[in-house]
């Protein structure tokens, strides 16, 4: 049937023209993007589970910064002690020379010394901040978010209590310490469980930057699969998406060209005129 008010090949040809040319801008735009779902109507279940996977990744990387912080806080406060205790120990050497008859006419060397160290002690234990928070001065302990949620078992907490100061390590005036032999054998005993004190708080400093080492190597590996997880929803498939983006613009072509021959065939009617 020769008809002039309706071309229905020219329709048909202009449906797929169209059809085509939507998958074919589509396939493109996930070319240039990269991504299969770039927004909800692409994939709408595909795409709420990678926006909560991709919020849950961003809690984790805040909580992996938290723990990296966490761990050199505690790792600059062991390193303070450290240096206390190196010179407790300093200190009790002094004590042991001091309590010697040997070195009886040495006290006041001696003494000159501890002040020197004991004042020393008390800096560094002043001094040792991180981001303006004291760690070795008396405090209440800190609590640590290194999960993604508000659950004890995303929180660690850290015991910065300890004063690492010469008050709060006991340590005896060395301006009466050193006075006798006896008071500096008395010293021997005061350094004695200073040191004790200062070797079990390494101890629980040294622990604790472990648990948070492990902490933040958990939450490494969950953060690289939840974001394997968003790949595998979102990313593109290239080559499949290269594929199909030639069909559909060899399928627009010849589409095109088809619909030119649709609306040729209606000029056919001229000849009935003729």
């Amino acid at each position: 049937m020769l008809t002039v008010q309706t071309n229905t090949a020219a329709i048909t040809a202009l449906k797929n023209i169209n059809t085509n040319s939507i998958n074919m801008n589509q396939s493109l735009n996930r070319l240039s993007s990269g991504f299969r779902v770039n927004s909800a109507a692409d994939d709408a279940a595909g795409f709420a589970v990678a926006s909560k996977l991709n919020g849950q990744a961003a809690k984790l990387k805040a909580a992996s910064l938290n723990a990296t912080q966490a761990q050199a806080m505690v790792k600059m406060a062991e390193a303070g002690v450290n240096e206390i205790q190196n010179m407790v120990v300093r200190l009790q050497s002094l004590a042991i020379q001091g309590a010697s008859a040997n070195n009886s006419t040495d006290l006041a060397r001696l003494k000159d010394e501890a002040t020197k160290l004991e004042s020393a002690i008390d800096k560094i234990a002043g001094g040792t901040k991180y981001n303006g928070t004291a760690l070795l001065k008396a405090g209440s302990s800190s609590t640590f978010q290194v999960g993604a949620t508000n659950n004890a078992n995303d929180q660690i907490t850290v015991d910065f209590s300890q004063a690492y100061d010469t008050t709060g390590l006991s340590i005896t005036a060395a301006s009466t310490a050193f006075a006798s032999a006896s008071s500096a054998q008395t010293m021997i005993t005061t350094m004695d469980s200073a040191l004790t004190t200062l070797v079990t708080q390494r101890a629980k400093l040294g622990a604790a930057s472990n648990q948070l080492g492990f902490v933040n190597a958990n939450l490494a590996t969950s953060i690289e699969q939840t974001q394997a997880s968003v790949s595998a929803i979102k990313d593109a498939d290239m080559a499949a998406e290269m594929a199909n983006f030639t069909k559909n613009k060899i399928l627009t072509q010849a589409g095109t060209s088809m619909l030119a021959q649709a609306n040729q065939t209606a000029q056919n009617v001229l000849t009935l005129f003729r």
